[in-house]
């Protein structure tokens, strides 16, 4: 557990070296290790506390930084579950009051909403997500993720 702890530490020093947040997915992380060292448990466990897709051995730790438009949606839809996850705090809801979520956006930023939906629905306990104009909410916010603006909103279902 002590080495487990390790490797999780070395890996998000490098992640912070390369400015890279941990809730943006890696595609692939190579252990200095032997591949029987750890349990395959465990090795889910390093994927997930480092966000990494894909675990291999090798005679150096290395973790490839490199992002691709897949990887960079799938970011991009975890820091918009963040920030509805915040809206959702801020105004008072608890983690069992379900939730609809209105927004607007255009171009890349919107074609990710659509893709991810379901994923999104998911992980925000929210009972619908949709396309809309500016109308007035409770609790809205405009962002910029990936240097796109996004107004989003939330209101208790």
């Amino acid at each position: 557990m002590k080495e487990l702890r390790e490797i999780v530490s070395l890996v998000l020093a490098k992640r912070a070296e390369a400015k890279i947040k941990v809730r943006q997915p890696l595609a692939l992380l190579t252990l200095q290790i032997s591949s029987s060292k750890f349990p395959k448990e465990l090795l889910e466990l390093i994927k997930e506390e480092v966000n990494v897709k894909k675990i291999t051995f090798g005679k150096i730790l290395k973790l490839d930084t490199k992002i691709t438009a897949e990887l960079k949606e799938e970011g991009m839809t975890r820091e918009l579950i963040r920030q509805v996850q915040g809206m959702r705090k801020k105004s008072g809801l608890k983690p069992k009051n379900r939730i609809i979520i209105q927004y607007s956006t255009q171009g890349k930023l919107k074609k990710t909403i659509e893709k991810y939906q379901n994923y999104i629905l998911e992980e925000t306990e929210a009972n619908n997500i949709s396309f809309k104009e500016k109308i007035r909410f409770k609790k809205e916010e405009k962002l910029h993720l990936d240097g796109e603006e996004l107004w989003i909103a939330i209101q208790r279902a």
